[in-house]
């Protein structure tokens, strides 16, 4: 009996070091294109839609608001507009091909 609370005891010490001792997890998700909600990111995002250089959705082609009220997200802090919430997930499986698109994109004439 003395030499299993011995086995035991050590395992516990043996687990507590392990637990304490492992480096915490790191994030290896990519960054997503996430809808504006705060009210700071809407006012980012509002400051940034006055110089927003499409009219179509950059996914789709749909003219933004031909599918009802347009969907502004930030992608690391960059402004992405959206006709429906299907784009914003077809955006985040390539987001660099949409990206160069919008990069190239010129403002539209007022």
């Amino acid at each position: 009996m003395k030499d299993f609370i011995s086995l035991l005891l050590a395992l516990c010490v043996g687990l507590s070091y392990t637990l304490h001792s492992a480096e915490p997890p790191t994030s290896t998700e990519p960054a997503k294109a996430q809808i504006a909600k705060t009210p700071e990111e809407k006012a980012k995002a509002e400051e940034q839609a006055k110089t927003y250089p499409l009219k179509t959705c950059l996914v789709s082609g749909d003219n933004l608001g031909g599918m009802g009220e347009t969907i502004d997200c930030l992608y690391q802090g960059k402004l992405i507009r959206f006709c429906c919430k299907g784009c914003i997930k077809s955006f985040n499986k390539n987001p660099d091909k949409y990206l160069q698109e919008l990069g190239t994109a010129k403002k539209p004439a007022a």
